[in-house]
């Protein structure tokens, strides 16, 4: 295995995800450069970077010691590239780094959705593997970002020498990482989770705030199992990447308040700052992901002669979001309206609290 302290690994699109996975592998004496936004620069050259977790020591990192940079200068040096821009500027990115990056440059998709992997393999012609961020992080103060829930870094397994180090890397820093060669699988039962995100962006508020209301979680429920099914018809067998399986999960989300808490404590560790990525970018004017997630549900659902009302309704509120820049700010009754003669029926759950969660 080769040395962590001569990997160089660049990471492109340093936002929240980016600088907090740069910043681990910093910590652990990788050689790493971020490529980013002005403004993030401009807080980290002001504050440094502090990485903060709900259970974790926080990591600072002073600014003399990061290299972040606006311009793709020396991205040829890289031996691994870290790719963290959201899905929809994915072929952008690919086109760039076709003419930038080292003709040996290992790549790493850090991203939403489940086809970026293979569009910067296919743009670029190196090597990509998936990547599935699990826990969710957003910038709470100037250069320092925190990561409010649970789970470990997943990554395609490859015999590279140089991700057998940087996986010893994240070890090293204290990150939860595993590799599988199942990667796909384990991207559509994120996908299916990552659904959310959208909802989070209609009520404008916390991931808890969102998840503490019960007609909330049966429209999140009714998206997964929507989801789950139009994949199963598809032939795609979404994998388990939490404690709990998907239709688990589903069952869950529909139970009552009271007990749907004390199971949650049980499985899934979120704390009270944790928003979705989708909210950050409503907010700060971006443009939005939910065509790489409920888009790919109802995409899916089109080419395979199924149909996903559900994904449909919620997809087609959060582009409106987008086209005015604004949260709706709906709450989960009001978001269980939206379904309309879908709404979910509230079937009684059959979940077991006093069951073992599953591995």
């Amino acid at each position: 295995m080769g040395s962590i302290q001569n990997l160089k690994v660049a990471v492109f699109g340093a936002g929240s995800i980016g600088c907090y996975l740069g910043g681990y592998l910093l910590s652990a004496g990788c050689q790493v450069v971020l490529y980013g936004r002005e403004k993030i620069k401009w807080e980290i050259d002001l504050k440094g970077l502090v990485l903060t977790h709900y259970k974790r020591k926080p990591i600072q990192i002073p600014q003399g010691q990061i290299d972040f940079r606006l311009k793709y200068d020396d991205l040829e040096m890289a031996d691994i590239i870290l790719v963290c821009v959201k899905s929809q500027d994915c072929e952008e990115a690919a086109d760039l780094l076709r003419h930038k990056a080292g003709p040996g440059a290992l790549l790493v998709s850090c991203q939403n959705g489940v086809r970026n992997a293979q569009t910067l393999e296919a743009v670029t012609g190196r090597r990509a593997l998936g990547a599935i961020v699990p826990f969710n992080v957003t910038s709470i103060r100037r250069g320092e970002f925190h990561s409010g829930t649970e789970g470990d870094l997943m990554i395609e397994q490859d015999p590279d020498e140089r991700l057998s180090t940087m996986v010893k890397a994240f070890r090293k820093s204290g990150m939860g990482v595993k590799t599988t060669p199942h990667i796909r699988d384990y991207q559509w039962g994120k996908l299916l989770i990552n659904l959310n995100n959208a909802l989070s962006a209609l009520s404008g508020d916390t991931l808890r705030a969102g998840l503490s209301q019960k007609p909330y979680r049966q429209v999140l429920a009714s998206m997964i199992e929507e989801g789950l099914n139009v994949c199963r018809g598809a032939g795609i067998n979404p994998q388990t990447f939490g404690k709990v399986s998907i239709s688990k999960t589903i069952k869950i989300l529909r139970l009552p308040d009271l007990l749907f808490q004390v199971v949650m404590n049980r499985i899934m560790k979120i704390d009270e700052n944790a928003r979705s990525s989708m909210l950050d970018d409503l907010e700060a004017g971006k443009k939005s992901e939910v065509d790489f997630l409920q888009g790919e549900i109802v995409g899916l659902a089109r080419a395979t002669g199924q149909y996903a009302p559900i994904n449909s309704v919620i997809l087609a509120e959060v582009q409106q979001a987008f086209r005015i820049h604004q949260s709706p700010k709906m709450s989960g009754s009001e978001l269980l309206a939206l379904l309309g003669p879908h709404n979910d029926p509230d079937p009684e759950s059959d979940y077991e609290p006093d069951q073992e969660p599953e591995n």
